[in-house]
């Protein structure tokens, strides 16, 4: 499936936003894809996930969207997400994961 941005469609949005050092960005990113890649992508209830780099080199951005916040949460409490998540945050200094639910879109 493919990022369906539509406030109509059924599923939640996690944004998490991780802080890192600079010098750190690309072993965040590089860490994080090969997590999606490696496991979220093959579980129940996943539909998508998007990673951004902040061009000042201080953020690094997971969208991702799941069918449901149980869908989410049942993963997160799976040993491999948790390995997952430790590893990253070896990396990262921050990280302020949040589900969203998407309520407007606007197009030219």
């Amino acid at each position: 499936m493919m990022t369906t941005i539509d406030a109509h469609a059924d599923l939640v949005t996690l944004i998490n936003v991780f802080t890192v050092a600079p010098d750190r960005q690309e072993e965040l990113f590089q860490a994080l894809d090969k997590a999606t890649v490696d496991f979220f992508t093959g579980q129940q209830g996943f539909i998508s996930a998007n990673l951004h780099v902040s061009e000042d080199g201080t953020k690094v951005v997971n969208y991702a969207q799941w069918a449901s916040t149980e869908a989410y949460q049942q993963v997160l409490q799976t040993e491999a997400a948790k390995q997952h998540i430790a590893e990253i945050m070896t990396i990262a200094e921050r990280a302020e994961p949040r589900l969203y639910e998407v309520r407007s879109t606007h197009h030219q």
